[in-house]
């Protein structure tokens, strides 16, 4: 089976756990996670995060928790490619393009480089499915890994955190080469360095 055929096959499966997934489940789950995220990275650091979709864990209370304590959060929006934008106020996101909430086109950006980043940033990146060696598996549009691996050219020192529900974590991600790696992965249990 062609590998990109394996990808499809592994999103059909992902997509038909998160169905047999309760509410009440996933409510219970995306809590867990949040305080998993709070414990787990430190004030002061420069978030790259992203505002859930249905089918992603609601990070949404940690993405409060976030702005509470003034750390710089930027979230990301679509227009041909992934840019990221500051988050000052959840209640001011707009629709983008790709029907998600965004921060205003008139919002700040953070650029993938190395001379306009200074601190560590620490990028949590939603997916499909991720293993524990640092695989991701995303919507198929390719758009973290252009920006991640742009990042890295360009020097940006970057933590990757893959974010998922308990049911999307696998124990082999297909991948090919421009496909980037996570340093750790979180879920309700913990935030998981990966091998």
């Amino acid at each position: 089976m062609h590998l990109s055929d394996q990808k499809s096959q592994l999103r059909i499966s992902i997509d038909e756990r998160l169905k047999h997934l309760n509410e009440q489940e996933r409510s219970a789950e995306s809590r867990s996670l949040c305080r998993r995220l709070t414990e787990g990275i430190p004030t002061g650091t420069p978030i790259c995060a992203f505002f859930p979709m249905r089918s992603e864990p609601d990070i949404t209370p940690f993405l409060e928790e976030v702005l509470h304590r003034a750390d710089p959060l930027y979230l990301p929006c679509f227009d041909g490619i992934l840019i990221f934008r500051q988050a000052t106020d959840l209640s001011i996101l707009v629709r983008g393009k790709l029907g998600t909430l965004e921060p205003p086109p008139t919002a700040a950006t953070i650029a993938n480089s190395k001379s306009q980043i200074a601190n560590r940033l620490t990028i949590l990146v939603p997916g499909r499915a991720f293993d524990p060696h640092g695989n991701r598996l995303g919507r198929g549009n390719g758009g973290y890994d252009k920006w991640i691996a742009e990042a890295r050219k360009k020097g940006v020192s970057m933590r990757l955190i893959g974010v998922a529900l308990e049911c999307q974590i696998v124990d082999s991600v297909p991948v090919e080469s421009h496909d980037e790696g996570m340093d750790a992965f979180a879920t309700a249990r913990g935030i998981h360095k990966c091998t």
